[in-house]
């Protein structure tokens, strides 16, 4: 092997054939194909009007500065609400796990 010569293209190979294997499998298991490749390309879609959204918003002189301060003032909010006091840090994360089981359970 020379120098400069990349060290395993064919580990990185075998590692791209196996995803692509498990992806395939994957694909074949769902029963609702035309579902599930709409509702990809709808969060697609979403992300990237949402990126041009942000970009047009970061382009205006006064707004991101204001965003910002919003969003310290709202984070010193958070913070002292649920996270300062021993009795509103407990609600809080016995909040925060109760909606993790919902979420894993269901």
């Amino acid at each position: 092997m020379a120098a400069g010569e990349p060290a395993a293209p064919l580990a990185d190979n075998a590692e791209l054939t196996e995803f692509i294997s498990a992806l395939k499998q994957e694909w074949d298991r769902v029963e609702d194909k035309y579902a599930v490749t709409t509702l990809a390309v709808a969060a697609t879609l979403g992300m990237w009007s949402a990126g041009g959204v942000v970009s047009a918003i970061d382009r205006l002189p006064v707004v991101p500065g204001l965003m910002e301060v919003v969003g310290i003032g709202y984070s010193g909010y958070f913070a002292y609400k649920n996270l300062i006091f021993k009795p509103d840090r407990k609600a809080f994360f016995a909040k925060v796990r109760n909606i993790y089981e919902d979420i894993i359970s269901g």
